[in-house]
């Protein structure tokens, strides 16, 4: 009685680790960008100064500028540790809703100009893949400061 109860359970356990480790080598190869971490890449800066940024330019008299190459899944950890938490929070477009279609592990650029004076806070944004130059996200907010 014990015996085949035994074999059942280990059957289980078994198929339950088995099926986890499928499951989660499906989701590492359904990214459409794939991990990428061990490639080398040229800095933020670099790609900046190559003139392959076309549709971005950072504010003039911006009060922070981002210029930086990162993996996607570290975007709010940098935005976080880089900025006070006004900013952080006016910030929430840029690291909210992730794209499920990049691997956690994918490089890439980002690059954000943010402008904060007495009467108007606005920002633009871009992320960039590392390794093919595109888009995969980008806005920008301007708006005026309320007055007490």
């Amino acid at each position: 009685m014990k015996r085949p109860f035994l074999i059942i359970l280990f059957i289980l356990i078994f198929l339950m680790v088995y099926l986890q480790n499928s499951i989660n080598t499906l989701a590492e190869n359904n990214y459409l960008l794939q991990d990428n971490k061990e490639k080398q890449f040229i800095s933020a800066r670099e790609f900046l100064q190559s003139g392959k940024l076309t549709e971005y330019t950072q504010y003039k008299d911006a009060d922070i500028n981002f210029q930086q190459k990162l993996l996607y899944k570290d975007l709010n950890r940098f935005i976080k540790s880089n900025v006070n938490d006004y900013f952080y929070t006016n910030l929430i477009n840029i690291y909210s809703n992730p794209n499920n279609s990049v691997s956690p592990n994918r490089q890439v650029y980002f690059f954000c100009s943010i402008l904060d004076n007495d009467k108007t806070f606005k920002y633009k944004f871009i992320i960039l893949d590392a390794e093919t130059s595109k888009p995969l996200r980008e806005g920008y907010r301007k708006g005026s400061k309320q007055t007490n």
